[in-house]
């Protein structure tokens, strides 16, 4: 991707083919589902193991300063939520999710209840619902979407083929082999937004860290879903906390906005905590309450304009995210729809109380 010489803070530097590369990558996801899942229900393109949606209490800090009341953290308030959390990767087999021991990255899907205002979505300019996007790399797998289309048709395609385009482009190879790893606890770690967001006028990213202090080892045996089982276990007697945090842009050159493997260093801006994540304890893990959560919808398009995302990756998933979400739900014959206050509540009341048409 070419850009001028000169950078300025907070600006973004489009490129004519971002649609271009946009409908590509949509063809090529859309050929993989298919493939993948020629019969029954076809899950996500990626992040497609779910280990369950948990509810959960986004408490705004009060006293925030006025340069950090900015969209839903204009006022010191709670907002319920879900927060979805997945494995990174996308399928070991046809119709199949991996083993959760497999070396990956893991997801924190957020979305908040109860935002007022319209969102930038036009077809959910009403909803009152707000998302946040992270997972444990701190940066994206590429520079930019053309960079990301290209390792997807080799992941695609064949192991030599892989190991060829790693071969040729080492910061990719680097950014995927620091975001594959075995982790033992996903209440227990640090997720980020990787890629930047408009905060008002600036430019920040976004980091949810636990702030428990527990350290958890990896099981002596490894089940299947031992992280869902890990995370039901702990849920099941006490709650898990995270801070949310902003880094804000402070050079455009060190801190780009369209180069998403560049990580932003916190010496030159460190995070400030400005919400904290309650999550109850809970039981979240019934056939009614995992497939309500499967067909939940994140995408980080879906927020208040003085908090859109900034930047190449984010400029082209805007496209991507709204129509492989709406082939994955049509294919599973279902409605995409944004949860409510009362189906937050009635999801909380167990399994017999929810809706899975969703």
């Amino acid at each position: 991707m070419n850009q001028p010489q000169k950078l300025e803070l907070y600006r973004e530097y489009p490129s004519a083919d971002e649609p271009e590369i946009a409908q590509k990558i949509i063809r090529l996801m859309e050929d993989q589902m298919a493939k993948n899942f020629p019969t029954g229900r076809t899950l996500r393109d990626v992040h497609s193991k779910g280990h369950g949606c948990v509810t959960a209490e986004f408490i705004v800090e009060p006293g925030l300063p006025d340069e950090l009341r900015v969209g839903v953290f204009k006022e010191a308030r709670k907002f319920p939520a879900f927060i979805r959390f997945s494995n990174a990767g996308g399928l070991a087999k046809i119709g199949g999710t991996a083993r959760d021991i497999r070396p990956d990255a893991r997801g924190m899907a957020i979305k908040l209840i109860g935002v007022e205002g319209p969102k930038i979505l036009e077809q959910e300019r009403d909803e009152k619902t707000h998302d946040f996007l992270l997972f444990t790399p701190n940066v994206f797998f590429t520079a930019d979407p053309g960079g990301f289309y290209d390792l997807m048709v080799a992941l695609t395609t064949s192991f030599p083929a892989l190991v060829w385009f790693l071969l040729r482009h080492p910061p990719i190879a680097y950014a995927l082999l620091l975001s594959l790893r075995i982790y033992a606890d996903l209440l227990n770690l640090q997720y980020f937004s990787a890629v930047p967001y408009l905060f008002g006028e600036k430019a920040v990213k976004y980091s949810t860290k636990a702030l428990s202090r527990r350290i958890s080892m990896l099981p002596s045996l490894f089940s299947y879903n031992y992280l869902r089982e890990r995370m039901k276990e702990r849920l099941a007697h006490e709650g898990a906390e995270f801070e949310f945090m902003i880094q804000f842009q402070t050079d455009p050159y060190r801190m780009p906005i369209e180069n998403a493997i560049v990580p932003w260093d916190e010496k030159l801006s460190p995070f400030i905590r400005v919400a904290t994540i309650k999550i109850p304890p809970q039981s979240f893990d019934s056939a009614e309450q995992l497939e309500y959560c499967d067909n939940l919808s994140f995408t980080p398009w879906h927020c208040l304009p003085q908090q859109r995302p900034l930047g190449s990756v984010s400029r082209v998933r805007r496209t991507v995210y709204e129509t492989i979400s709406k082939f994955r739900h049509d294919r599973n014959g279902v409605p995409r729809r944004e949860p409510t206050l009362e189906s937050f509540r009635l999801y909380t009341q167990g399994p017999q109380s929810v809706g899975t048409g969703r």
